[in-house]
């Protein structure tokens, strides 16, 4: 739930500040586990007392909201032990009994995850299950859920063509006075977390391209999840010849404070090779009014509408482990589009307008008031009661 490295803890933790301020109860049982290292940024002034009570549950405030987090022996979410698994589930079970709970509210499909909704059901609480992931197989997972929040109407389409079950499209999940610069210089090309599944090969390349051919373009990685150096090196032995190190490359680590990368972005780069469920940081770039050059699939396009560019790969792209890069060729609808948004002051600040139009209609409220719709026929059963 602290992680920020993880979009899904994010739009939930985001979720359950705001119903906290409009009145609502909420406890919150986790773990010490993050997507990635650079996740614990937000809980790394605590991090003593972790490392101390490994094994142990610890209490934490974030904003009025209370959390109890299992101290796991590695950061990692998917290095969690069988035992430090089942410690956790008993705790669950045992909050369950004495919170008295009227609904719960998760996010993950993994074997451990199935066990939350299930005890919910077995003493009559309902749940909903916060769905931002697009690879989720089969029906399982979601059997005992009884609504699902996405993202975006996209996500929601793909999933309600197999699931038989009551799918919200809520919108970006994104506290807006947390992420919108008060200044903006407009200089450089922004590329938020380097992995391969992000498109990281394809921005490594255009780098290298525009490194000979217009070294006053600057791009700027955030380093939020993926690493940039591994990126690099993963693409050493490619035929594209991309260099260690590239002059035009700067990098910015995992920052709970994205208000000055946004002051500074002039684009994102967006080409995201898996199934993005919304593309929090389109939203953000709007947001911003920040044009944003992005895959033409998943819940991206609908996220930057006009005020942006969509762009098609080779449908090998798309493929696992994403290290298939297009060649430049391909790539020049992207080149031409960077190159327009700097050079063309009239194109740009027309595609800067439409974007700030949308990002207006992203705000927390909004879609936490969606969110609280979908709850509230759940809640109105007052299942705590009955335990």
């Amino acid at each position: 739930m602290l992680d920020t490295s993880s979009g899904a803890a994010m739009a939930v933790r985001e979720t359950l500040v705001e119903l906290k301020k409009r009145g609502y109860e909420i406890k919150v049982l986790g773990a010490t586990v993050f997507d990635a290292e650079r996740g614990i940024t937000r809980f790394k002034p605590h991090w003593d007392k972790v490392t101390s009570n490994t094994g142990k549950f610890i209490a934490f405030e974030d904003q009025g909201v209370e959390h109890e987090l299992l101290c796991t022996a590695s950061t990692s979410t998917d290095q969690k032990s069988s035992k430090e698994i089942n410690t956790w589930y008993a705790r669950y079970v045992a909050t369950l009994d004495s919170f008295k709970p009227d609904l719960v509210y998760f996010f993950g499909g993994s074997v451990p995850e199935l066990s939350v909704p299930g005890e919910a059901r077995r003493r009559g609480i309902p749940s909903v299950s916060y769905l931002a992931n697009g690879s989720y197989q089969g029906t399982r997972w979601c059997e005992d859920v009884d609504r699902i929040i996405t993202p975006s109407k996209a996500t929601a389409d793909k999933y309600a063509e197999v699931l038989d079950k009551p799918i919200f499209p809520v919108g970006g999940i994104i506290n807006e006075r947390s992420v919108i610069s008060d200044t903006h210089h407009r200089r450089n090309v922004l590329f938020i977390n380097p992995c391969l599944s992000k498109g990281a090969a394809i921005v490594a390349k255009l780098a290298a391209y525009f490194e000979k051919t217009r070294p006053d373009i600057t791009f700027e990685i955030v380093e939020s999840r993926g690493s940039w150096p591994a990126v690099l090196e993963a693409l050493a032995s490619s035929s594209d010849g991309i260099p260690q190190r590239l002059s035009n490359v700067i990098l910015t680590s995992n920052t709970l404070d994205m208000r000055p990368v946004y002051g500074r972005a002039r684009i994102l780069l967006a080409p995201s090779l898996w199934y993005e469920a919304l593309g929090r940081v389109a939203v953000e770039a709007m947001m911003n009014g920040i044009p944003a050059i992005v895959t033409n699939r998943g819940g991206l396009p609908g996220v930057v509408q006009d005020g942006g560019m969509k762009i098609n790969f080779p449908e090998k792209c798309y493929e696992a482990p994403y290290t298939l890069v297009p060649s430049t060729k391909v790539l020049m609808p992207m080149v031409k589009a960077i190159e327009a948004f700097h050079d063309d002051q009239g194109l740009y600040e027309g595609y800067a307008r439409r974007a700030a139009a949308i990002g207006k209609t992203y705000t927390l409220k909004a879609t936490v008031d969606r969110i609280e719709a979908a709850f509230e026929p759940l809640l109105e059963k007052r299942a705590g009661d009955n335990l």
